[in-house]
């Protein structure tokens, strides 16, 4: 519900049509939702969008004078959108890119909003600011040394987004310089600014869940890498969507405005606040969520705000991501926009973990929206180690047993699949060593030869406390012409003979060892002595270095190499490769005398 002691009526939920759109300087040519905005939502079929014929009102930025009073609207607990007042303190032109101007302005109240947030805070990102109860444009910007002065995107620059299509734009910069004449009416509202103070684009609130243990600081820098700003803190896992829970409920101006990118066990989820709404389509953020990504297709959900935290460097809101509403489908320098009443395709990443330490069993599920390839790793990753801690109870020293599936299509639409598995022991913690699988997922998406896309990524295995690692200590043969099972340092055999091999292991951490039997057969050709050799796998896939000079080649490798609890017969023919339950070490063999 929309609060308000202003004297005019603010819009509530869309805002009502009660004039024609005033065409500005740079006003664009409201067209209706064209078929390419829906195109990137993937779903099962979804009504067709309501287009935006007749966009919300605007107050002209050219109108815009230094003193004026408006009044913003915002989220500071559940759902509850309330009022904060501002002054503004001048515009800047073409501020973000050609096209898109800047008004600087300052929160001057309510008291209790100021006390509860000190200015402008991470997820603020989108409020509405109203002047002469018309639109005028979106919080989105601020000065971290004194956060009630803050920059709004000018409405008249945003509206766009209710009808772009289109290629992605250029990446959309993070910092704006004041302008003289905007420094000065700061300091004569009683905000003296630091010689060196700039407005910067708020970070977005990130959620997120089935974390690897790392530091959110750490997390933050990983989407700083990637063009996104966020204010990270730790968050419960939302359900995945579908077509029974979407809710097709418009969100009203001043809402939150959430985005899923991904769900279920490994949760990520930013937030901002919704700006307006026309047709079928909200925009919010008044800044890109990434750089100015251009479409993409992410989950649209509401948000429950269920804190302000105020002792970080920016504040933040702290949000739980509600039901599913639709699909963002655009990122621009103005904003994101996003259409109600259809899902996104998401990408099934699943798992099914075990451990013999505490009898649990887990199957777990996550659906990844933002199908970023390096996001894809990622999440695979903290999927893998929630899951594996989880069923293990700890997250300490062990032994990791994990084999997968990953499927995917190629440039010309193709698939391809890579399948493998490892066994490793680590003295830190063991569900860390899912990183290889996380790794070869990298590495696809690094390949350089070709764009590919994830389809789907699988996994199952056990994990133990247990160091598993064993040593070869007894080697027994038998044959035709040695039957009994004994230590022998030769073996008589003649071609075609085959040989009984029985292999004992010695687990460092058990005191059962493990007994293991193959069968290795003498060559039709073979003559003289033949030498056997047995070892465990070296455990490595050398796809990071040089002779792969395709995708094809690649894949290959990664489909191939030894593994740690493989035990590995050499000699008399074609290698032999026996999986083990246990890391296998050291080294054996003996000597073959062909007899004829």
């Amino acid at each position: 519900m929309l609060h308000t002691s202003e004297a005019y009526d603010p819009p509530q939920g869309v805002i009502p049509l009660l004039d024609p759109p005033v065409h500005h300087r740079r006003a664009p040519a409201f067209i209706a939702l064209c078929a390419l905005l829906m195109s990137v939502v993937a779903a099962a079929p979804a009504p067709a969008a309501a287009p935006c014929t007749s966009p919300p009102p605007t107050f002209p930025t050219s109108q815009m004078t230094r003193g004026m009073a408006g009044i913003g609207y915002t989220v500071l607990e559940g759902d509850t959108v309330v009022p904060f007042h501002v002054q503004i303190l001048g515009v800047m032109p073409d501020a973000i890119y050609l096209g898109i101007d800047i008004v600087v302005a300052k929160i001057t109240g309510p008291p209790s909003f100021l006390d509860e947030t000190g200015g402008a805070i991470a997820g603020m990102s989108g409020s509405p600011i109203y002047v002469k109860g018309k639109l005028a444009g979106a919080l989105a910007w601020a000065i971290a040394e004194d956060r009630q002065i803050f920059g709004m995107t000018a409405a008249e620059d945003m509206l766009g987004l209710f009808s772009l299509g289109g290629a992605p734009s250029f990446a959309a910069p993070s910092t704006l310089a004041l302008t003289p004449l905007v420094r000065r009416a700061a300091r004569e509202s009683d905000s003296p600014l630091a010689s060196g103070a700039s407005l910067e684009a708020l970070p977005v609130p990130l959620g997120v869940s089935g974390t690897n243990g790392r530091r959110l600081a750490q997390v933050e820098d990983l989407f700083a890498e990637h063009g996104m700003r966020v204010s990270a803190f730790r968050a419960g896992s939302v359900p995945v969507p579908s077509g029974v829970t979407l809710d097709p409920r418009r969100f009203a101006p001043g809402e939150g405005f959430g985005v899923g990118l991904s769900y279920g066990d490994v949760s990520w989820y930013g937030f901002g606040t919704t700006t307006a709404v026309c047709g079928d389509v909200a925009i919010g953020f008044g800044h890109p969520m990434f750089s100015g990504t251009g479409r993409v297709a992410l989950g649209m959900n509401a948000v429950d705000v269920i804190a302000i935290d105020n002792g970080t460097f920016w504040g933040t809101k702290i949000g739980v991501l509600g039901d599913a509403h639709g699909t963002m489908t655009q990122d621009r320098f103005s904003g994101v926009a996003g259409v109600f009443g259809a899902l996104p395709a998401t990408l099934p990443i699943t798992s099914d973990v075990s451990s013999p330490d505490t009898g649990y069993g887990r199957t777990g599920r996550t659906e990844v929206a933002w199908d970023e390839d390096w996001f894809v790793a990622e999440t695979a990753f903290s999927h893998a180690w929630s899951n594996l801690t989880y069923v293990v109870q700890e997250d300490a020293p062990g032994t990791l047993a994990l084999s997968w599936t990953i499927e995917g299509t190629r440039e010309d639409g193709s698939t391809w699949v890579v399948s493998n598995r490892f066994m490793e022991q680590n003295d830190y913690g063991a569900a860390a060593e899912a990183w290889r699988m996380s790794d070869m997922l990298h590495a696809l998406a690094s390949n350089g030869f070709e764009p590919i896309a994830f389809t789907s990524v699988s996994m199952d295995g056990s994990i133990t406390g247990e160091d598993l690692t064993s040593r070869i200590v007894r080697v027994r043969v038998a044959g035709p012409l040695q039957p009994s099972l004994k230590d022998r340092g030769l073996v008589k055999a003649a071609p075609g003979d085959r040989l009984i091999v029985e292999v004992t292991l010695d687990p460092i951490e058990r005191d059962t060892d493990v007994v293991t039997t193959l069968t290795v057969k003498v060559p039709r050709r073979a003559r003289g002595y033949e030498q056997v050799r047995l070892s465990g796998g070296r455990g490595r896939l050398d796809y990071w270095g040089g002779g792969i000079g395709s995708l094809d080649d690649l894949i290959a490798v990664l489909n191939g190499g030894d593994h740690r609890n493989d035990l590995i017969v050499k000699g008399l023919g074609p290698t032999t490769v026996q999986p083990q339950e246990v890391i296998v070490t050291g080294k054996a063999g003996f000597t073959v005398k062909v007899v004829r």
